[in-house]
């Protein structure tokens, strides 16, 4: 596949408004039926949705403003947001293996911690001071500071920050003992909880992925492929640990383990460090809380980064069982295909050199993005 890059060249100041002096339209162009309009609409990615709204009065009637269109588009592919510390991002397509740049000036100097319901949960670098961002809008939520004696190893939220219900919850561990902060839409101030597990002797140390919410439970993944799991509910045994015993090999090879839920499962994801960087896949059973191997995903994609994780159900030919992860060879991305047992660029060739596969470049602080957009009103954005 030939590389592509698309840069954005309008911000919303330069977009061209609607008004009734518009230069003469080009009928060959702006008398396109609104059928064949939706269509062409149906494939514009996120950078080039306010260039096309401004390319006519036709062209515009077609596509509702961004903040009106919550659910646009459905049937995109995720991107990986390739952010640094400056105010203009990447966003990269993998369904079309093309980069778009845009200016969102709130992402300079914040990290990115987390990505769900449309919203960033972005935060300083000292840790201590966070806030929301829907990046298509620059809409911001601010919530207040945490403690200065706390920081968090990792840190997640439960819904929109927009929703009553929004909870975020910070997870630092040392060993056995877990301490969590808690905050709920509403509150100024942060509630912090310690919790022990009776297998203190065990050394947890949490995995490159966020903990994920699952049936009102949290569950952790350690670098050794242990399982943490944190009941907020249980007045007993709290903070689990469930230790595994996943193969010598992989154990004494692993390079990153990963944490998603994947359609009512919930799967570990580890990478080796060995030449071939080879993937292996667990799926938890629940009845015994153990790593189970699997081969094959099916239908479902993997999008793993160390910030956000999930999976989806491919409609698209041969984009199942495979992994996404923000990896390139050059500028090409790079996904692991699980019945290869390669690792794959977009334009489908097969990295088989070890050096080549070595020198991937892998951006760790990049984030996957659901194909989503963030609903709300300016009340909304009062914490």
């Amino acid at each position: 596949m030939s590389e592509a890059i698309v840069v954005s060249t309008f911000s919303s100041s330069e977009i061209p408004q609607e008004s009734g002096d518009e230069k003469e339209e080009d009928d060959s162009w702006c008398s396109l039926p609104e059928e064949l309009l939706s269509l062409i609409l149906s494939h514009v990615y996120f950078s080039d949705y306010p260039k096309f709204r401004a390319t006519c009065t036709s062209w515009r009637r077609v596509s509702p403003p961004l903040e009106l269109t919550p659910h646009y588009p459905k049937h995109q592919s995720p991107c990986l947001l390739l952010h640094g510390l400056r105010r203009t991002v990447e966003f990269f397509n993998p369904m079309y293996n093309i980069t778009y740049k845009t200016d969102v000036s709130k992402l300079s100097h914040s990290t990115v911690y987390s990505f769900n319901h449309g919203w960033f949960l972005m935060g300083s670098r000292d840790g201590h001071h966070f806030f929301f961002l829907d990046p298509f809008t620059n809409a911001t939520v601010e919530i207040p500071n945490i403690p200065s004696n706390i920081t968090f190893d990792k840190i997640c939220f439960t819904s929109s920050p927009t929703s009553s219900d929004c909870m975020v919850i910070g997870f630092e561990i040392c060993l056995g003992y877990l301490r969590v902060g808690i905050i709920k839409r509403g509150e100024e101030n942060w509630t912090i909880e310690a919790f022990v597990s009776s297998k203190i002797w065990l050394r947890f140390h949490l995995s490159d992925s966020n903990p994920i919410l699952y049936n009102g439970q949290y569950y952790c993944l350690d670098i050794a492929g242990n399982l943490g799991v944190l009941k907020p509910e249980s007045a007993r045994d709290s903070w689990c640990i469930y230790p595994q015993r996943l193969p010598r090999k992989l154990r004494d090879t692993l390079r990153q383990s990963f944490i998603v839920e994947s359609n009512g499962d919930i799967l570990s994801v580890y990478v080796h460090c060995g030449k071939d960087r080879r993937v292996c896949v667990y799926k938890l059973d629940f009845s015994k809380m153990v790593w189970e191997r699997i081969e094959d995903l099916g239908n479902r994609t993997l999008y793993i980064s160390n910030t956000t994780s999930f999976s989806t159900s491919s409609t698209i030919g041969q984009m199942g069982n495979k992994i996404f992860f923000p990896k390139f060879n050059g500028k090409d991305g790079v996904f692991y295909s699980l019945v290869s047992k390669r690792y794959h660029t977009y334009g489908d060739d097969v990295c088989e050199n070890p050096r080549e596969i070595k020198e991937l470049k892998e951006f760790v602080w990049a984030t996957w993005v659901p194909p989503e957009f963030a609903s709300f009103s300016g009340d909304d954005l009062k914490w």
